[in-house]
């Protein structure tokens, strides 16, 4: 068994959150302002004077509110540091607790001494801006992919799923709800219901939250039936079903090893030790997967995660699993095979439509939650998930209030990860021709909730799979939306360069 000593064993020892509520011009403030400022809430938090000073290790979370020629260079300039190793990532929501299993791993290896992750977003303060300004508000500028930065740089969509429309999470995410549903036997009704009900569970944990965007509790109703305040985006989601990005909010976290928490003054009640971590990815293009309701790689990064910990997801007490669409936080639920009526809350913020979705920096905010938790209760163990794009990767953290440790660290994680390889998925065609069946579908809407467009994606009878946009007719759009469609079969034919599908 492996023995780790003082020297090797991370432990987090400061958290830092903010949230900005700006009204006019004057009181906005930029990403690196609120990173800035968490920074030095996480500073306070460790009872460290000049603790930024000390770190050899930067990770900062990809910035999507401002683009920066070096973000890296401009952080560390706020902050009057000069650290050693240097890491920004590109997009993806699973950075800030991959981040941490990187830094914790570098950790017990004696490359890092004591690392700071953190990241931010000041959507708000922009739409403030350009409201002040009489400009188009434009919420986001999609970052360019360089080389030099960390973690995936895949390309998320295929040439031919963006064709067809499928380019951003609206896009995406309806496809495993509508598959979620057909799967799980529920009526389109039924189905509406629950997804009301589990947002407004969520947002009941928001209230206490005081970092949460949204103060105030949203009822099942007010989140589930259309009105002028909560338009269909895309079906079946509702505004409020959707991540709440608007926010201003930004979070860090202090990260060193048990003997320098120690020699620099941490307080012990202050320490809270990541003891598992696991990173898995699943076939990475959505219509290449074998199914739509279903991620394999999230049980085997839940998997490695525990084992690293030696503990089981039984033995977990809190935890907090990513809720940018309700559908990735149930089907990472399922597949951790976590019952419906477990009595443990699926997240400690809120979730992302009330607590707030700061770009990809969410689940570092989850994160100083469960520290907070478990500082209370040092007996008491937390798990962290988080994913990127369309649930196609997955970032997994267990945190607890005392040093524990497993035998064969990471050899667990390998022996887990190699049966990912062998999933194949269906063989997609551009061109198809004949018989085939509905395996889901979204539908695109304009701001009046009217529905405008869909995207089907079914079987031949060969098994191969297509990509095609309903034939429409008078109400298919309405029909689509109001019955279940998913396994009805048609006729599926090619001209003007798409696919066509008809009932």
């Amino acid at each position: 068994m492996t023995t780790y000593s003082r020297k090797n064993r991370p432990v987090i020892i400061g958290i830092g959150q903010c949230v900005h509520r700006p009204v006019v011009p004057a009181e906005i403030k930029t990403p690196m302002e609120l990173i800035e400022m968490a920074v030095r809430e996480a500073e306070a938090d460790s009872h460290v004077k000049a603790l930024a000073q000390k770190v050899d290790t930067l990770c900062l979370v990809n910035i999507l509110t401002q683009q920066y020629d070096d973000p890296l260079s401009e952080l560390s300039g706020r902050l009057h540091i000069k650290p050693k190793h240097q890491s920004y990532t590109w997009v993806g929501a699973s950075a800030p607790q991959w981040f941490l299993n990187q830094a914790t791993e570098k950790i017990i290896s004696g490359g890092t001494r004591i690392a700071l992750i953190c990241g931010g977003e000041a959507f708000h303060s922009k739409k403030v801006d350009a409201k002040a300004n009489g400009s188009v508000f434009q919420q986001w500028d999609f970052p360019h992919k360089k080389p030099w930065m960390a973690g995936d740089l895949r390309d998320p969509v295929t040439e031919l799923e963006m064709k067809y429309g499928l380019t951003l999470p609206i896009n995406f995410y309806p496809l495993f709800e509508n598959a979620l549903r057909h799967h799980e036997g529920l009526t389109v009704e039924e189905h509406k219901k629950e997804l009301g009900k589990f947002c407004a569970d969520m947002s009941e944990i928001a209230t206490g939250n005081p970092y949460s965007w949204f103060q105030t509790p949203k009822m099942t109703d007010e989140i589930s039936v259309i009105s002028e305040s909560n338009p269909m985006i895309s079906f079946p989601y509702t505004k409020f079903l959707c991540s709440m990005m608007q926010v201003d909010q930004a979070a860090a976290i202090f990260l060193t090893d048990e003997q320098t928490a120690s020699d620099i003054g941490v307080p012990k009640e202050k320490w809270v030790y990541p003891v598992g971590g696991g990173d898995a990815s699943d076939i990475w293009h959505v219509s290449e997967r074998v199914n739509f309701y279903s991620s394999p790689s999230a049980r085997v990064a839940a998997d490695t995660a525990l084992a690293q910990a030696g503990v089981t997801l039984d033995q977990v007490d809190c935890l907090d699993l990513y809720s940018c669409f309700p559908c990735a936080t149930r089907i990472v639920r399922n597949m951790l095979g976590m019952d419906k009526n477990d009595p443990r809350p699926l997240t400690v913020t809120g979730g992302m439509q009330c607590f707030g979705g700061p770009g990809n920096n969410y689940s570092m905010h989850a994160i100083c939650k469960i520290v907070e938790l478990l500082r209370l209760d040092k007996d008491r163990i937390g798990l962290i998930h988080s994913l990127s794009w369309f649930i196609s990767k997955h970032s997994v953290g267990i945190y607890s209030g005392y040093w524990r440790q497993a035998d064969n660290r990471n050899a667990a994680g390998m022996a887990l990860r190699s049966g990912l390889d062998k999933i194949k998925g269906p063989k997609v065609v551009e061109e198809a021709d004949g018989n085939g069946e509905i395996e889901t579908y979204t539908i695109f809407h304009d701001r009046n909730s009217r529905p405008t467009d869909a995207v089907i994606i079914g079987k031949l009878a060969d098994g191969s799979r297509f990509l095609a946009k309903p034939e429409l007719n008078a109400g298919i759009l309405e029909d689509m939306m109001n019955q279940e469609f998913i396994g009805r079969m048609g006729r599926v034919r090619s001209k003007g360069g798409f696919n066509f599908f008809q009932i």
